[in-house]
């Protein structure tokens, strides 16, 4: 017996770039009960899938379900059922609702997919196989998979739903072979994909926008540690080197016995030097062993710390006040020092909040110190508890709907998209409001996460000055400069023009004027918020005008005698902008920059520079980039000497502020810091690897 089960993701653009552990999981459990009785092939590639499928047909298909592969599930899906009515195509994956009318819904409209295996599906697929494989040949058909019961999946027949939640979570998940141990990880680390290592199941917490605590899923099991450390060593010391090893904890720190899978970690780093970072998501609790933890890893992490708002009623409307703020901000300041630093999500829509509500949790986040804040628009989850009437009605949530970022490209000549249902409206934000958001935060993001005015940010925090209120005035004088506005503007009507009111709206906009086409070859989609900031570098006038702008409005916050020291922190970021200064032939990596003793002192306050980074005879601080991060720069911008937008954007976010001029000997934190980046000339990969280390 044949079976294919796919987990997969888009080539065009690098997301989920991550191995297909979930699959392997499934594989190896059925593999371990069945044998040689079963050849199971793994997929995260479409065209790969698709050619295995034309050369041998398999006898059962399986596909993951998440928002960023669901059309390339339905694409896949379609082809072959199209080609073979009669061949049995399973699912499963979180991107469902959980009720009955849900889960009949789904399988209507998804009328590719015979039947879908809900949860975890070791038992359920193992059950499926089993029972197919008892067939005679020509019985292992897609009628015959739907009118068989599987405790915990559901079916379509003969017009009505059938099946059950029985479903069955492994107690031991030992029972549950190694997809990595058992070499069914090995092509796909082999290609390239981060390996995501679980080391427990499970999340006791309860968000509403969230799948992760369903209740179905909120006890938390452990894998062993004998296991855990098997596949660590595994991944650390194969020959199939990653920048990064993922663990896919939905809280890792929360048990104590982490505190010992960080120490191996550590000393996997310290033997190997195969990775160069440990990504997870942190507990969202503080206990002494997470500040254990966050000290043993060091710089191989950053602190995540997942605020998502910092409004309290905010926070009861999606249940998180068993999650207290006070244990999170406590575990960023005792872990300040020892980790890369915190970053966190402050999402956009979330029930209750408000417009200003918004701004003081960024300002808040701002204020502990946190520079990495990502987030936007919260999504619709399918299966979450946001996603049912109740909610909707209750905290009027509407929603629209547009293109999941990255997530398309063309496979055997059809454009093939993911799309992304977000809320656009609430009972206390209106969809102007969130228009008006996404063009603050841009400048926001450029400024605080890109790094660009660090500085100035810092000394306007000593002053008590808000910096959401300076990027306020940002988007209102930026509209008025001749130059400046054409890019904020386009911010504005890319932002209101991407949403559509259904996936049908969306859908009839793709097959007009070769939408999709264009969207791949004239590089219209690009994540906005660092798009304004591209095309403002890419325009020499624009980075002008804005430095012009940004004194004006700084103008109306200070005194003119204040103003002397603020323009020229200002004009500090602007000559530590190293992209700037090599496009312009300036290709020097170090520079003295003279400023006012009371400028210096002031960046001394601040912590930008030390008392050590300031040469008294002179009045100046000496200033430098990475020269690894130039060079890298310093290649896109020669091999690009016609600026492309995406490119440029996505540089941007690669990079990260790394491309920015840092003092010399600016913060002990930096001092001890050893050089991670790769080395050319005994790393014969050194490219992708580079690549990998600018994006860990």
């Amino acid at each position: 017996m044949l079976v294919y089960f796919a987990d997969l993701a888009h080539d065009y653009f690098k997301v989920n770039q991550y191995t297909p552990t979930g699959i392997g999981y499934i594989t190896a459990y059925s593999k371990n009960k069945l044998g040689d009785k079963v050849d199971f092939r793994l997929f995260k590639s479409v065209n790969k899938l698709l050619d295995a499928y034309e050369n041998e047909k398999p006898d059962l298909v399986g596909f993951s379900n998440y928002t960023w592969n669901a059309g390339l599930s339905k694409f896949a899906g379609e082809f072959m059922k199209k080609d073979n009515p009669s061949l049995p195509i399973i699912m499963g994956g979180p991107n469902i609702r959980i009720d009955k009318e849900g889960i009949e819904e789904f399988l209507r409209i998804t009328n590719y997919v015979d039947t879908y295996c809900m949860f975890a599906g070791e038992h359920s697929v193992y059950e499926i196989i089993n029972f197919l494989l008892k067939q005679p040949k020509n019985m292992r058909t897609s009628a015959n998979l739907k009118s068989h019961v599987t405790n915990g999946c559901y079916s379509i027949s003969n017009d009505q739903l059938i099946g059950n939640s029985n479903y069955t979570r492994p107690e031991d998940l030992d029972e549950i072979p190694s997809p990595f141990l058992t070499g069914l990880m090995d092509p796909f680390l082999k290609d390239g994909y981060y390996p995501i290592v679980e080391t427990n199941r499970g999340c006791p917490f309860s968000c509403t926008f969230c799948v992760w605590g369903i209740s179905a899923l909120n006890k938390v099991l452990k894998f062993s540690m004998q296991r855990v450390k098997e596949e660590l060593n595994y991944v650390a010391k194969s020959s199939f080197k990653s920048s990064a090893i993922v663990l896919g904890d939905a809280n890792f720190g929360i048990l104590p016995r982490d505190v010992q899978i960080a120490e191996h970690v550590r000393k996997l780093y310290d033997e190997t030097k195969s990775f160069s970072s440990l990504k997870m998501y942190w507990a969202k609790i503080s206990k002494p062993h997470m500040i254990d933890i966050g000290k043993v890893l060091g710089h191989l992490t950053h602190t995540y710390i997942a605020f998502q708002s910092l409004d309290d009623k905010v926070l009861e409307n999606i249940k998180r006040k068993n999650i207290r703020l006070s244990d999170l901000l406590d575990l960023i300041e005792k872990l300040k020092g020892y980790t890369y630093g915190a970053q966190t999500d402050i999402l956009v829509g979330l029930p209750g909040e408000t417009y200003q509500s918004h701004l003081n949790s960024l300002e808040k986040v701002l204020s502990l110190g946190i520079t990495q804040i990502f987030g936007g628009e919260i999504q619709m989850l399918p299966g979450a508890d946001m996603d049912t009437k109740e909610s909707r009605k209750k905290f009027g949530l509407k929603t629209k709907y547009r293109f999941f970022e990255g997530g398309y490209g063309v496979y055997r000549d059809k454009f093939v998209y993911e799309l992304q249902e977000g809320i656009r409206q609430t009972n206390a934000m209106s969809e102007e409001e969130m228009l008006k958001l996404r063009a603050l935060r841009a400048f926001f993001y450029a400024s605080v996460t890109l790094g660009e005015h660090l500085p100035l940010v810092h000394y306007l925090k000593k002053r008590n000055i808000s910096f959401t209120k300076v990027c306020e005035e940002l988007v209102n004088e930026g509209k008025k400069n001749s130059f400046l506005k054409k890019s904020v503007n386009w911010l504005i009507e890319q932002a209101s023009g991407e949403w559509y009111e259904s996936p049908e709206k969306l859908d009839e906009s793709i097959k007009k004027d070769d939408k999709g086409k264009r969207l791949l070859e004239e590089e219209t989609f690009v994540r906005l918020n660092t798009g304004l900031f591209a095309k403002i570098l890419m325009d020499q006038k624009q980075y002008d005008a804005y430095y012009v702008v940004f004194n004006k409005v700084l103008s109306k916050f200070f005194s003119k005698k204040d103003m002397v020291v603020v323009s020229e922190i200002l004009n500090l970021c602007r000559e530590r902008n190293y992209f700037i200064r090599y496009k312009n032939g300036d290709n020097n990596r170090s520079l003295s920059l003279k400023l006012l003793p009371e400028t210096i002192d002031a960046l001394i306050e601040t912590g930008f520079v030390t008392s050590n980074s300031k040469d008294k005879k002179s009045n100046s601080i000496q200033m430098s980039v990475d020269p690894v991060v130039a060079q890298k720069m310093e290649e896109f911008i020669d091999n690009h000497p016609k600026m492309a937008l995406l490119d440029l954007t996505q540089v941007l976010m690669l990079y990260s502020g790394k491309f920015l001029m840092k003092p010399i000997n600016s913060t002990k934190e930096y001092q001890k810091l050893p050089n991670l980046a790769p080395d050319k000339a005994k790393d014969k990969n050194w490219d992708k690897s580079i690549e990998n280390w600018l994006i860990s």
